[in-house]
């Protein structure tokens, strides 16, 4: 029995999406293969006192880290060393063969090379782009897409900040943030990506030299192919081309740019746009809405995969601005039979067949034209919707490939052990400390209690368990 400790930045029923519930199936297969699991996780709810609590309700345990800084979200909050000393703790009571770290936010970023000062060797995924952005996904706040390597001189006036932090303040962050995530991949014994593309992309930007496993997780479907309402007739205003969108609705998903296609074209009842999912807020649906105006547009709501089976559908769109990293979207797109006309970013591009059209990121011009095809051409979208779908992976090839990869690693050299520097983790966590209270004395004498009670209730409702 080998015992293997998974290392997430959160756990359901706490946090439900893609990673969570990855390592979450993950664990429960591991186990069930009759390996010794725990799961090391981050959470979002805050507490007045750090807190470590053990949850063993589940088919494997899960210790979860529940932090006490203020907006312990953010980039640069990722240095705790307090979370470090909670980790060494589950390291020396759990003894794991193997940590495979799946996220370091909410948690720190000294995750892979604390495990190897235990002797422990680390694989680390990267589920997402947030090593080599400290805005997660590479967006800049102008929409548009970076692909600069993380530094000083790319991410000093993007890098999120309040507006009581200068720059120097966010130049020694960034220092600190880069350096710490780069030693972090460097210091893994084995790296795995959703896609090759996705970690060829995230080493260039790192700067580093090191081979990445493309292990695609277990994909998602729908049971029954779209109905295919217009059929082989021409689009009209009285039988339009029905366009699918679905996922979250937030604005780097792409949405705006569909809305914004569809009233470019040249009649654009000759095109009826189908929503399923939500805006994050209330805000942002309002905006959508707005958008969308009177034209033909259908707002499905909350939805699962399976909702999609026989909808009435003859495209997809998958507009995004994010580089998707692996895309469930794409998967349940691919399911439906139909063309699909996906933007040409990450995962998208990766992943694309014939049954792909790929359309330049964000560009409204060239979308609209690509639907118009569509709704002037029958013959068209049969050949694109009949054309071979994007390979999709299920979940025990995921799991025999990560098993192999473990075996492969625990075959290999260890890491040499060697004492944790207890009087230098004592002085980072003193530092640490006044760093907290000046932040705390800062929000009080400015007024900023009724942010941070803002920022607690969109904490609470994130919490939520939402339909993807």
């Amino acid at each position: 029995m080998t015992r293997l400790g998974l290392v997430v930045h959160g756990q359901p029923p706490e946090l439900v999406g893609g990673t969570e519930r990855l390592v979450a199936e993950l664990a429960a297969a591991l186990a069930a293969r009759g390996e010794q699991v725990e799961v090391f996780s981050g959470s979002m709810v805050w507490k007045p006192a750090f807190e470590v609590a053990r949850d063993g309700s589940g088919p494997v345990p899960v210790v979860r880290v529940h932090r006490s800084d203020l907006f312990f979200e953010r980039w640069d909050k990722l240095d705790n060393p307090q979370v470090e000393r909670a980790y060494r703790r589950w390291l020396d009571e759990f003894r794991p063969d193997l940590v495979h770290v799946h996220h370091w936010a909410r948690l720190c970023t000294t995750l892979v090379r604390v495990a190897a000062e235990h002797g422990i060797p680390a694989v680390a995924s990267l589920h997402d782009l947030f090593a080599s952005c400290p805005r997660y996904h590479r967006v800049k706040p102008d929409d548009v897409f970076c692909e600069q390597a993380p530094g000083v001189a790319a991410c000093l006036h993007c890098a999120p900040r309040w507006r009581f932090q200068g720059d120097l303040e966010i130049a020694a962050s960034l220092d600190v943030f880069v350096a710490e995530m780069a030693a972090e991949v460097a210091a893994a014994a084995a790296l795995v990506a959703p896609t090759e593309g996705h970690g060829r992309r995230i080493m260039q930007w790192l700067g580093l030299q090191r081979p990445v496993h493309a292990i695609p997780p277990a994909g998602s479907g729908v049971p029954a192919p779209a109905t295919r309402p217009l059929g082989a007739r021409v689009a009209s205003p009285r039988d339009p081309l029905r366009v699918g969108c679905f996922g979250h609705l937030h604005p780097l998903k792409g949405l705006p740019v569909l809305l914004e296609a569809q009233a470019r074209l040249r009649d654009s009842r000759r095109v009826e746009v189908h929503v399923w999912g939500e805006a994050p807020d209330a805000a942002t649906d309002a905006a959508l809405r707005r958008q969308a105006g009177d034209r033909p547009v259908v707002w499905h709501g909350a939805y699962r995969p399976a909702d999609l089976a026989g909808a009435p559908l003859d495209v997809v769109v998958l507009p995004t601005l994010c580089a998707e990293s692996y895309s469930f979207t794409l998967d349940e797109a691919a399911a439906l039979g139909v063309p699909v006309l996906a933007s040409d970013l990450g995962a998208l591009a990766d992943r694309a067949t014939a049954r792909v059209q790929l359309v330049p990121r964000g560009d409204a011009v060239a979308l609209a034209a690509a639907l118009e095809r569509l709704a002037d051409d029958p013959a068209l979208r049969s050949r694109q919707g009949a054309a071979e779908p994007p390979v999709v992976s299920d979940g025990r090839v995921q799991q025999d490939q990560l098993a192999a990869l473990y075996r492969r690693v625990l075959a290999g050299p260890r890491p040499a052990a060697r004492v944790a520097d207890e009087r230098a983790l004592a002085q980072r966590e003193h530092l640490f400390l006044l760093r907290e209270a000046g932040l705390a004395e800062l929000l009080r004498s400015e007024g900023w209690e009724d942010v941070v009670a803002r920022l607690q209730s969109e904490l609470e409702a994130a919490r939520q368990p939402r339909p993807r």
